[in-house]
């Protein structure tokens, strides 16, 4: 059995100067390797819960807490940021939130973090060129961060978090200002990872690619979680709709197709919306 990494007891929060709880009384563990995808519309507490995740909360956005987090045993708010990015490195919505603003190329970038570690240059140089080949930007490894593409920056950004080769990665919609293809690319480096064992916590808008990869899924809706389980779990409850999740595309087609009296019983959320899929599942 898988170890767990990462341990939720009655959490909550509640941002300063503000009324009502960000988070409440979460309660979930989360095992070594897992892919988990947080979901839930905007204000929902997906991003309160990323930057808790990392300690950003409460030692730097300060407020009313209880409960508490443990990153592999470690407690969130007697551990350092500093500590706890070696254990698990987050990625901000918005890639340029990310940047230092101090490094004059994606080498130095990629770097920042190692330095603030006293990481040795040999060590350093041989993170930064490995690094760079995993998140294909080696070929601009010596450009200014500030003339890169959105997607390039995204890249370096991963890769700024990656670098400290931390065993849980946290994803905070990090793909939501890239096109299709640029979301695609991003997503397909982090099932790399994950798939030689990298812990992945992913909050995602994106519901065919959450039902495709994900082992465990939380929904949260007004800072409590609503559901959580299997995507075909969560993605089979009936409310979902109620707390402003929209199933799959696939999933509609075969709701649709049940209400017109046709038999797709066998139709799994968790495949990719295909027409022969549908058909299988009709003359199933």
């Amino acid at each position: 059995m898988a170890e767990e990494v990462i341990r939720v007891e009655d959490f909550s929060f509640k941002y300063r100067q503000t009324k009502k709880y960000a988070l409440k009384h979460l309660d979930f563990a989360i095992k070594k390797g897992e892919f988990v995808c947080v979901i839930g519309q905007n204000g929902s507490g997906k991003s309160t819960l990323a930057s808790a995740l990392v300690g950003l909360v409460p030692q730097y956005f300060v407020g009313n807490l209880h409960g508490r987090i443990l990153i592999e045993g470690h407690d969130t708010q007697h551990t350092s940021i500093s500590e706890l990015s070696t254990m698990i490195g987050l990625v901000f919505q918005n890639p340029f939130n990310q940047l230092s603003y101090t490094a004059g190329t994606v080498a130095e970038e990629l770097a920042y973090g190692l330095c603030n570690h006293g990481v040795p240059r040999e060590e350093m140089v041989e993170r930064v060129d490995r690094i760079a080949r995993i998140m294909r930007i080696d070929h601009i490894i010596d450009k200014n961060p500030l003339e890169l593409s959105g997607g390039q920056v995204q890249r370096v950004a991963l890769g700024s978090s990656l670098i400290m080769e931390p065993e849980i990665v946290v994803l905070d919609e990090c793909t939501t200002q890239l096109d299709p293809m640029g979301s695609e690319e991003i997503f397909d480096i982090v099932k790399n990872l994950n798939a030689d064992g990298m812990t992945v916590v992913m909050a995602d808008h994106d519901m065919e690619r959450v039902a495709r990869c994900a082992d465990c899924v939380i929904v949260l809706d007004r800072g409590e979680i609503v559901a959580q389980g299997s995507p075909n779990e969560v993605f089979s409850q009936p409310d979902l709709r109620e707390h402003g999740v929209e199933p799959p595309d696939f999933l509609k087609i075969a709701l649709a197709l049940k209400e017109a009296g046709v038999k797709v019983d066998r139709l799994p959320v968790t495949e990719e919306p295909t027409i022969e899929l549908v058909k299988e599942a009709i003359h199933s």
